[in-house]
């Protein structure tokens, strides 16, 4: 007796102990790291993308373990992908008839329940309608055989609910089941109907219930209460699968233009969007508060025609909407090696650089991932001069100015010395001798030429040596600039 309550207080010590402990780890923040997703932007067909995404993936979890959900917790939240084809299910719904009809209910019946789930995740439409509709019909008609009548009964309402007009072929079904089919459509035409009211953004999309079509958003339907699959969608694309519980009137919006982003295949992608009306960080915000998660990180790959290719990862807060870090490496060539996703994966865990990383700064307008292709480097610096036409021609014009204005100085010396000569032959009141007046109206005729030469060329020399230095020295001139030098493109910016 001693001994079990010495064991019993030695197991309270123990219990404390730990129960304190795990109260320090959660407080200092060891227990629940931030829940993290990721998803790849851009072209969910492109396989290099996805590849590049399944890879990334692996490297993030060896860091943050099981804070960073699974595919299978992604697929909770938007829908499973399709694993069997339409023809496929179509030949399941044939098997289990045939089974049915040679006496093995049993299979028949386990074979139709794996058939409609397998339904529930492909596209909706009336091919998908035609091959429920006949599953719940055999099914229907399995359960009866087991003298299940009321959930035979519910296979049929499942299809009369959505579908009242349905008709059992005389072909295939007996009197018996064909008089139960009609008495439970009046029987549901009489049934207390709830309303299920339904929007989209954008409207007029088509509007499934259970697969089969119902009009177009915005739509309200008058439906008996139970349990239904929704969805609604275009030609481009369907919403994620919305399971409504109808127990009260009830109104839903779909936000389409986001829930098509998401490929049919489920795969972990954003559609990049091709209309401008939404833009990527929406899109991955909306994303992240669908998940769950505390952080998404984006990964998008950019293959420029010319130059090698990048992929680049940004890290959303769901909280603050911001980008907390963002960096990119270069694929191929020398600078690449087998561990570069796994340098990517530490700077997007713990911010920590190395050269293999080019790292964007959030805080600044940069630009980013989650709206164009990710830079390769930003610097900022004097934009080196680049000499065109202007330099030479303003070359010559200067040496072209020079000259005249020399020649322009040249000949106003020659007129002033004519003009000396002149005034000086007419020195004193005296006229010169009748022999020298041809000679004194000589310096006059050749001052008056002289300084004419010298206007004209003080004028050419002033334009031509104005104009030449202007040229000369603005070529290749400009202010400070930010150049952007990017995988797929190059961006100058800055006052000129």
């Amino acid at each position: 007796m001693e001994a079990r309550s010495h064991f019993t207080r030695g197991v309270l010590v123990v219990s404390i102990r730990g129960w304190v402990l795990a109260v320090v780890l959660a407080s200092t923040g060891a227990v629940g790291a931030p829940r993290m997703a990721l998803v790849a932007l851009g072209d969910c067909r492109d396989p290099d993308l996805l590849r590049y995404e399944r890879q990334f993936e692996e490297r993030l979890s060896e860091r943050v373990g099981p804070a960073l959900i699974s595919e299978q917790q992604f697929q909770a939240r938007v829908g499973p992908p399709p694993t069997h084809t339409p023809d496929e299910v179509r030949r399941q719904v044939s098997t289990a008839e045939n089974l049915f009809y040679n006496d093995r209910v049993g299979d028949s019946l386990a074979l139709l329940d794996q058939t409609l789930v397998e339904l529930e995740r492909l596209p909706p439409g009336p091919e998908r309608w035609k091959t429920f509709a006949d599953a719940q019909l055999i099914r229907g008609m399995a359960l009866s055989a087991l003298r299940r009548r009321d959930a035979s009964d519910d296979a049929f309402r499942a299809v009369l609910r959505v579908d009242p007009r349905h008709v059992m072929s005389p072909d295939a079904f007996s009197p018996t089941f064909r008089a139960r089919f009609d008495k439970l459509r009046a029987e549901l035409g009489r049934a207390r109907k709830l309303r299920l009211s339904v929007q989209s953004q954008p409207p007029g999309a088509s509007v499934y219930v259970d697969g089969f079509a119902l009009g177009h958003t915005p739509s309200a339907l008058d439906l008996v209460p139970g349990t239904y699959q929704l969805l609604v969608g275009r030609t481009d694309g369907f919403s994620f699968p919305h399971i409504v519980q109808l127990r009260e009137d009830t109104s839903l919006r779909v936000d389409l233009a986001f829930e098509q982003t998401i490929p049919a295949s489920r795969a972990s992608c954003l559609q990049q969007p091709r209309d401008g009306k939404e833009t990527p960080l929406g899109n991955a915000l909306k994303l992240a508060l669908l998940l769950e998660v505390d952080q998404l990180v984006v990964l998008r790959l950019d293959r420029p025609q010319a130059g090698p290719s990048w992929l680049s990862a940004a890290v959303l807060s769901a909280q603050t909407a911001q980008r907390t870090r963002e960096g990119g490496i270069q694929l191929g060539g020398a600078k690449a090696s087998s561990d570069d996703l796994g340098e990517l994966a530490r700077f997007v865990v713990t911010g920590e650089t190395s050269d293999r990383v080019v790292v964007v700064n959030p805080s600044t307008a940069q630009a980013s991932v989650l709206a164009l292709a990710p830079p390769a480097a930003v610097t900022e610096h004097q934009a080196p001069p680049a000499r065109t036409w202007r330099t030479p021609t303003g070359i010559a014009l200067t040496a072209t100015g020079a000259v005249a204005l020399g020649l322009g100085v040249l000949m106003q010396i020659q007129a002033n010395d004519s003009a000396a000569k002149f005034n000086q032959a007419y020195a004193g009141g005296t006229a010169p001798a009748p022999g020298q007046v041809a000679t004194v109206s000589g310096y006059r005729s050749d001052a008056q030429t002289k300084q004419t030469l010298a206007y004209v060329g003080y004028g050419v020399g002033a334009a031509a040596l104005t104009a030449g230095l202007w040229l000369w020295l603005t070529d290749g001139k400009a202010g400070n600039a930010t150049v952007i030098a990017g995988p797929a493109s190059v961006a100058v910016t800055g006052h000129f």
